[in-house]
């Protein structure tokens, strides 16, 4: 006879427990739906945004993934609303708006790669008033599928207590405590995913998405240290970023190590790798295997390419749930740090010349703009060197462009080595270099500059030999107080030892202008290459 209230109790509870899971399940999945339609919009305006600044097509790829992605997550939350009217009204509205949206981003996108003509504030505006309509629409939207979600599970609690008998009261509330307590877990994780997912659209440089990142991993793995293994650009190293008060803990033997890509094993097999202390792989980890943890590794993976790993290391086990939902936040952030990468290093080319690897000339004008305004303010000096190869075009002729290349390339590393930090070089066109010096006295430019003449001197680029280099001194405020006249004056020196031999040191104060030919002859190098080039004369 007790068998079968036993029995009964155990089947109410089964089949409550059945229903309330199947509620949570739905309602999870469809807050999933509902997030991943407004998650796919953030990628696509990622993706524009990027395209916009860069003019890369690559950029666009998280635009299309994005649409296709936001089709998908609507058609999974439009099967998940059923019948539903409120909901499903609220998703043709969300509908609406995201059409509107794309369609104002794709006609920009396709103006652009027609025209050339990024879009007008405007347009950005339009979109940026189409997009908060969105989000506004879907914030409520998923507070109506919560509370859905909450009332579906309150239904199923009065099931159980309806059936189930007085002797089971006790147990069907601890199950339902329980069931409760679960629930609240998921949906704390739930909104810890989100809210990485936001925080990390937002995120403007790749810096702050690792940081980000790290946080997170820390918050949802209680008492674990991580660190991520950043892959530098040439591939050739792993670059740790450990979270703050783990240099000294448990990641200590990471720090100061020179890591190799194949020495951690997720980023040489391109999948996870976890490590249990005193149960050792076929294969040891070379980063890994010193820590003294339980150890969880998980690839940053981008489009079949690993840019890097995150290990994570804690003293006690590393459960199966918590090894997803580290999975689940480096697959969220592994795509949005590569953007924020690339991007990164497109400004970085753009502003940089790529044989000498100096700063260009753009980058030149923009440091001698705010450097100068830094003197004007600090009433301090501001010296520019400007040097020029002697006999380049000779070079050229003589041995070919590809070891002429490598004389301004042997320059570079010249003014590289000899200069301090806070000093600025940079190849300002052909084989001219201007060097900008900071609370520099006209005494302490020449030394410099007599330095330099001499270093490159020295320098041998095999199959030519030695070089030299003739160099021109002007001082802000001395010889000009405007940028353009302080180059033009620092021009003018370096016509005037050109005229005296080359090889040398000549400064702005030097140049008395001593032309035979009265006020037509050239006071300057480029003047004087202007002039040589109208006459079809030897560089």
């Amino acid at each position: 006879m007790l068998l079968l209230p036993v029995l009964l109790l155990a089947g109410a509870v089964f089949a409550t427990a059945t229903v309330e899971r199947h509620a949570a399940e739905h309602s999870s999945a469809q807050r999933d739906a509902a997030q991943g339609m407004l998650t796919a919009m953030l990628d696509q305006e990622t993706g524009a945004r990027g395209y916009f600044q860069t003019r890369d097509p690559e950029f666009l790829e998280p635009w299309y993934k994005g649409a296709a992605d936001f089709e998908h997550e609507l058609a999974r939350s439009a099967s998940l609303a059923g019948s539903d009217r409120s909901l499903r009204r609220e998703l043709a509205e969300q509908r609406s708006l995201a059409a509107s949206w794309h369609a104002l981003g794709a006609a920009d996108i396709e103006r652009l790669r027609r025209t050339g003509v990024g879009p007008t504030i405007e347009r950005a505006l339009r979109r940026k008033s189409v997009m908060d309509r969105f989000r506004a629409v879907n914030s409520p939207f998923q507070t109506q599928i919560g509370d859905q979600g909450r009332s579906h599970l309150i239904g199923a609690s009065w099931l159980d207590a309806g059936v189930a008998a007085a002797l089971a009261l006790a147990m069907a509330i601890g199950a339902l405590l329980l069931l409760r307590r679960a629930t609240r877990r998921a949906a704390a994780r739930l909104r810890e995913q989100a809210e990485l997912r936001e925080l990390l659209q937002a995120s403007e440089t790749e810096a702050e998405s690792r940081t980000l990142l790290l946080r997170h991993i820390e918050r949802a793995l209680p008492q674990a240290q991580a660190a991520i293994l950043n892959r530098n650009n040439s591939d050739d190293r792993l670059e740790p970023l450990l979270s703050p008060g783990a240099e000294d803990g448990l990641l200590a033997p990471v720090c100061g190590e020179q890591l190799r890509p194949r020495s951690c094993l997720a980023v040489r097999l391109s999948r996870p790798f976890d490590r249990v202390q005193g149960r050792e792989a076929l294969m040891r980890c070379e980063i890994c295997g010193k820590v003294q943890a339980d150890t969880a590794c998980e690839p940053l993976l981008v489009g079949g390419r690993v840019i890097g790993s995150v290990l994570v290391a804690r003293t006690r086990r590393i459960h199966q749930r918590e090894r997803g939902e580290l999975r689940n936040a480096v697959v969220q952030a592994a795509p949005i740090v590569a953007n924020q990468r690339n991007l990164a290093l497109a400004e970085q080319r753009a502003a940089s010349d790529a044989l000498t690897g100096l700063p260009n000339r753009r980058s030149a004008e923009e440091a001698l703009h705010r450097m100068a305004a830094h003197a004007g303010r600090s009433l301090t000096p501001l010296a520019a060197v400007l040097l020029d190869l002697d006999h380049f075009k000779r070079i050229n002729d003589l041995h070919g462009h590809d070891q002429g290349d490598q004389a301004l390339a042997v320059v570079g590393q010249v003014l590289t080595a000899a200069l301090r930090a806070s000093d600025f070089a940079a190849r300002y066109g052909g084989e001219e270099f201007l060097v900008l010096l900071p609370e520099t006295s006209r005494d302490g430019a020449l030394t410099l500059a007599e330095k330099l003449r001499a270093a490159i001197e020295q320098a041998v680029v095999p199959g030519v030999g030695g070089l030299s280099a003739s160099l021109g001194v002007a001082v802000y405020p001395e010889d000009a107080i405007e940028t353009d006249q302080l180059v033009r004056q620092a021009d003018r020196a370096l016509y005037l030892a050109k005229n005296r031999g080359r090889n040398r040191v000549e400064s702005a104060a030097d140049d008395e202008h001593e032309a035979s030919d009265g006020d037509a002859a050239p006071r300057s190098l480029s003047e004087a290459r202007e002039v040589q080039e109208r006459l079809a004369g030897p560089a």
